[in-house]
């Protein structure tokens, strides 16, 4: 069958004007959708302690022990060895906002490690243990062991928690560069 030319016409109008009407419908009763992103919150294991109130950082390792010391301009290393670089205290202010944000990974229960021991995750003993304190005297220590099998998050026990966590790779990398750990 062949359309006429006045036919098709109609029809591109007939279109267009159920086109236009429904766009017109959806702006006057659709509502706009809510946004992609999520507000970000943090959600780290250091989520008691702010950042900023953190006055002592203790790190202790079978290499090493080092205490930083927040000063008026920066931070200090307070005893212990000297720490590898003189950009040490942007990886200590980096290492603890990282604590604060960076939620763990994984939560593995104390019953989920009843047949597998601690030393298999690098904990027992840890690889190093950061230990934090603010102003106000709270303190929270978090011991990091190794890396797991994709390299991408690092196994850790927080305070006296029998749970071990994975947190982000990165998070232990900012304390192995503040204090030259390997």
């Amino acid at each position: 069958m062949v359309a006429t030319p006045a036919l098709r016409r109609w029809l591109w109008v007939a279109a267009a004007l159920v086109a236009s009407s429904s766009l017109i419908m959806l702006a006057l009763t659709g509502r706009r959708p809510e946004p992609g992103l999520a507000r970000f919150e943090a959600a780290g294991v250091m989520l008691a302690i702010p950042v900023g109130a953190v006055t002592v950082v203790d790190v202790r390792a079978a290499e090493g022990h080092w205490r930083f010391e927040r000063t008026d301009g920066g931070w200090r290393v307070a005893s212990g060895s000297a720490p590898p670089s003189s950009g040490f205290g942007t990886n200590i202010d980096a290492g603890l906002r990282f604590l604060h944000v960076s939620a763990p990974q994984r939560r593995l229960a104390a019953a989920e490690l009843e047949t597998t021991f601690l030393a298999d995750f690098g904990l027992d003993p840890p690889r190093y243990v950061i230990a934090v304190q603010a102003s106000d005297a709270r303190t929270l220590s978090v011991a990091f062991g190794v890396a797991n099998p994709q390299g991408l998050a690092q196994y850790a026990q927080v305070g006296s928690e029998s749970d071990v966590i994975l947190l982000p790779r990165y998070v232990g990398e900012a304390w192995e560069a503040a204090t030259g750990l390997k």
